[in-house]
């Protein structure tokens, strides 16, 4: 079973959790595999389109990933022909004070035109295109199931979005020692600990700043080291509107409830 979450925000955009983003996992997937959608409650018709679009675009991110992970070997190979040939045959055409320079360097041209070719015509390829369809029409099946555990990590975005800006940063970086916005999960622990594992695969894939501000404060929350000058850079990212402050918290307390 696949399982895919649903967190909504006030005033920003619906975080859409899915297993979808791991390409590795591509060939675990089955055709009659049941896609189940989690969220804290129904869902609107505009949010329902907002999961499609997001599942879709998982999708095809991973299809393409995928088989470009399985078509690596032979592009590779090819390239290196491509790359050899090119250059013998330059050798022989061209005539020049300064050998070699100007046959690698088109050389290298040509096996960049010629990877990006063949990439591009592995993701069109009938073997992608068929994996590409079975998993979009599955994930358009999707039961969707209403799980008020979730409503937990909803809630606490939502609050961490309210407090006071400077008072969240100086809690992160322990320059305050009160945490601004206390967290509780009710509902199993192997349940949070999956929504850990897949918020932070769409950081990675989606967040990378933000996911980089993370290891940081996670770095020093571990020493149990303050650290005033990292609150106030984000105290001055989140003034610019650089930093989701509220999602870089929820990742901290995940990461230490889960750790």
């Amino acid at each position: 079973m696949i399982t895919c979450y649903l967190l909504a925000r006030h005033q920003k955009s619906s975080l859409c959790l899915s297993p979808y983003l791991d390409a590795e996992r591509m060939d675990d997937w089955k055709e009659d595999e049941e896609v189940v959608l989690k969220s804290s409650g129904m869902l609107t018709k505009n949010q329902k389109d907002e999961v499609t679009y997001a599942l879709y675009s998982a999708i095809d991110f991973s299809v393409d990933r995928w088989i470009q992970n399985k078509q690596y070997v032979p592009r590779l190979l090819i390239c290196a022909l491509i790359f050899t040939a090119s250059y013998f045959v330059l050798s022989l055409a061209i005539r020049d004070p300064l050998p070699m320079i100007d046959e690698i360097a088109i050389s290298v041209g040509l096996t960049l035109l010629g990877w990006n070719v063949l990439a591009k015509r592995d993701t069109r390829s009938s073997v992608a295109q068929r994996k590409r369809y079975e998993l979009k029409v599955r994930s358009s099946e999707r039961k969707e199931v209403v799980d008020q555990h979730l409503f937990a990590l909803e809630e606490y975005l939502d609050e961490a979005a309210k407090v006071d800006a400077l008072s969240l940063c100086d809690s992160l970086c322990l320059v305050s020692p009160d945490q601004v916005v206390p967290f509780s999960f009710d509902g199993p622990l192997d349940e949070l600990g999956e929504i850990t594992k897949l918020l932070f695969l769409h950081m990675r894939l989606n967040e990378k700043a933000l996911l980089q501000t993370f290891h940081a404060v996670a770095r020093l929350r571990r020493q149990r080291r303050a650290d005033s000058r990292l609150a106030a850079k984000l105290y001055h990212q989140h003034m610019q509107k650089r930093i989701d402050l509220a999602l870089l918290s929820l990742l901290i307390v995940l990461d230490e409830a889960t750790a």
